[in-house]
């Protein structure tokens, strides 16, 4: 049962997911859908202003615009015009920000503010990387590789400052490397089923489903995601907006499954216990 300062807490943070997401909420508008035709090598468009098409450059280590004053005004560099805000990233955001404050004063262990500062931030690049997905079918690049170096930072911190939990710091190791192993092979087997992106993705979310819950809260991510995919799918098909061979993101389903035993816990715990 939350206490009123769990309750607090997941207000406060609830705040803070809102101006996250507004900031963050302009990165959607940034990214177009790629179908390259067959032996096309480009590679997809980088992230450009939708109003007049400048290149907008990313910093190299983190998935934030190398822009200044980009979070608070959203000014394109090229034309000074501001990018377009996307409420369901804010309103996401705004949800997710409270799950974490809620999760951290339920969990009896790893709630030190580096582990919320994890958790967070895993929330608020999970919320703009599904809606990107979903938008326009990719997992950018400049977003998924780039939140790499700041997730393992975060969660090698939280696991070393509880503790040290060393269980958890080789779970989050194993976590991403095996979900990574796992989604290679799938595409390997059936390229035209999953996307490279998603490949790319699951080494991260994987990290953070190794450190939370161990290879049982892989697991049920990943079931999760694919379970979820295949109920929107079949709901489609039944209500005649796709057929078999329309293709649904998974991306968004991926991030869904990660969060949900991130914060909810993991459904397989009571069985491998």
């Amino acid at each position: 049962m939350p206490t009123p300062l769990d309750i607090a807490l997941a207000v406060v943070l609830a705040l803070v997911g809102a101006a996250v997401g507004a900031a963050s909420g302009r990165l959607v508008r940034l990214f177009v859908a790629h179908d390259p035709e067959p032996g096309d090598e480009s590679g997809p468009p980088p992230p450009s202003c939708p109003h007049c098409g400048s290149a907008v450059p990313f910093l190299r280590a983190l998935p934030v615009p190398a822009v200044r004053g980009f979070a608070l005004r959203g000014a394109c560099p090229g034309c000074g015009r501001p990018l377009p805000g996307s409420p369901l990233v804010v309103w996401g955001s705004a949800v997710l920000f409270g799950a974490v404050g809620l999760a951290a004063g339920a969990a009896e262990g790893r709630t030190a503010p580096v582990g919320v500062a994890a958790m967070l931030f895993l929330a608020a690049v999970g919320m703009v990387l599904a809606v990107v997905d979903a938008r326009v079918k990719r997992l950018p690049d400049v977003l998924v590789l780039r939140s790499y170096p700041l997730a393992a930072a975060l969660v090698a911190a939280a696991a070393l400052t509880s503790g040290p939990e060393w269980g958890a710091l080789i779970g989050a190791a194993a976590g991403g490397a095996g979900l990574s192993a796992f989604y290679f092979v799938l595409w390997f087997i059936h390229p035209a089923g999953m996307g490279w992106g998603d490949v790319k993705l699951s080494g991260l979310l994987g990290l953070y489903l190794g450190w939370q819950a161990g290879f049982s809260g892989v697991v049920s991510g990943t079931l999760l995601a694919f379970l979820a995919s295949a109920l929107v799918g079949l709901v489609l098909i039944l209500l005649r907006r796709a057929t078999r061979k329309t293709e649904i993101p998974l991306g968004p389903f991926m991030i869904g499954g990660a969060l949900a035993v991130v914060l909810l816990g993991d459904p397989l715990a009571a069985f491998t216990a």
